[in-house]
């Protein structure tokens, strides 16, 4: 079997409990992630399962390094993204994007749909041309189901699920090789989470 495009190994992420106003002392901690160890090969589809507040959403998290694990490793084609400098983790978030579990609150009110998904490109121009940007946009909305004449409209026209297509165009943008989904179809209507 070819190598794991990502490996994780004895990931764990305790949050301190602390007491006192002025002199902060830890008295204790939270664990929501302890022991962690996966691999994902390419083409593979990897579901992490458990009950509510069992740590899920904690790994997506800190696969995409949006929090930094307590100790254990998150190898992305052998390297330790969570050991990387901000130059070097641009560059490998450009291949892993998340789809967060909230559409309602990961997607920006005062920016447009547009707007919305065509942010990555600002980040990555090299992936598409200032004057490829609005067409990609809207083959993003046509793939998610969205009609792509709503280039222009704000999130807060659209209902639950319409912002959680929205949500997973703009993580499909820049074409990751790995997408993070943190519950990416609970907002969604019951015939399209089939479909």
């Amino acid at each position: 079997m070819a190598e794991a495009i990502l490996e994780v190994r004895d990931l764990h992420k305790h949050y301190p409990l602390t007491q006192g106003i002025v002199f902060k002392k830890q008295v204790g901690s939270v664990k929501a992630v302890d022991g962690v160890d996966f691999d994902l090969h390419a083409g593979e589809t990897l579901g992490i399962v458990g009950e509510s507040g069992c740590g899920k959403s904690t790994v997506a998290k800190m696969l995409v390094n949006l929090e930094r694990p307590t100790s254990g490793s998150i190898r992305y084609k052998g390297e330790d993204i969570s050991r990387l400098s901000p130059r070097a983790l641009k560059a490998v978030r450009r291949n892993i994007q998340m789809v967060f579990q909230d559409p309602y609150t990961s997607l920006n009110p005062r920016m447009t749909v547009g707007d919305i998904i065509g942010e990555p490109y600002e980040i990555h121009p090299e992936v598409a041309p200032k004057g490829d940007r609005r067409r990609k946009v809207q083959d993003l909305l046509d793939v998610v189901g969205l009609n792509p004449e709503y280039i222009n409209r704000y999130p807060h026209q659209f209902s639950g699920g319409q912002r959680q297509r929205i949500g997973i165009a703009r993580g499909l943008a820049l074409q990751p090789e790995i997408i993070v989904a943190d519950e990416p179809v609970s907002a969604l209507d019951v015939s399209v989470q089939a479909q």
